[in-house]
């Protein structure tokens, strides 16, 4: 079974709210094994480097609850070299990874 904490897991996404009440979360280890709402999936080498990549652009560490007062907000979690932010505004710095971690919930 996939740790979803711990030394073994490389980030931990998770977005929710919206107005069907979203819950999504993705947790990547460093060998590639995803668990992708509660589902097993396995990254390819180049999705790997791909997400490694995305993940170094990553300078937003902290929480911020900006946009939080819109009705039917989305919140955006990323923990991330032992660090976790929630935003409601996506930064720009973690889009490229995000959108590659969604990518997986539409698998």
């Amino acid at each position: 079974m996939l740790a979803t904490t711990g030394p073994d897991v490389l980030v931990t996404y998770e977005r929710s709210g919206g107005f069907a009440g979203i819950h999504e979360k993705v947790t990547v280890d460093g060998t590639g094994t995803a668990l992708v709402n509660d589902e097993k999936v396995v990254l390819d080498d180049a999705q790997m480097r791909g997400l490694r990549r995305a993940l170094r652009r990553v300078v937003t560490t902290e929480s911020s609850p900006a946009g939080c007062q819109v009705a039917d907000h989305f919140t955006y979690t990323l923990t991330y070299r032992g660090q976790s932010a929630t935003r409601c505004l996506l930064p720009s710095d973690w889009r490229a990874a995000v959108e590659r971690l969604e990518a997986l919930t539409r698998r």
